[in-house]
């Protein structure tokens, strides 16, 4: 079962503040940025960089996820 409306928004507010709070200066997001996606049950970090050998492609890595548990009313990293 998906987050619903509330849980979905009030996760959103709170990783944004975090996330915001780890971005580079603004000079810098075109070579290092960081985001965060919401799917299902699931939050997910990453950072956004440009390809090596194609720098106006940009990539992205994800470095941390976590899945809440309903059943638990645990998050699981």
């Amino acid at each position: 079962m998906a987050l619903n409306d509330i849980e979905r928004k009030r996760i959103e507010k709170l990783v944004g503040a975090f996330v915001e709070e780890l971005r580079p200066p603004p000079p810098i997001r075109s070579q290092l940025d960081f985001g965060f996606r919401i799917t299902g049950q699931s939050i997910e970090l990453f950072e956004i960089r440009p390809q090596w050998k194609r720098p106006e492609i940009k990539q992205e890595q994800a470095f941390a996820k976590a899945t809440y548990v309903r059943t638990h009313n645990r998050w699981k990293i």
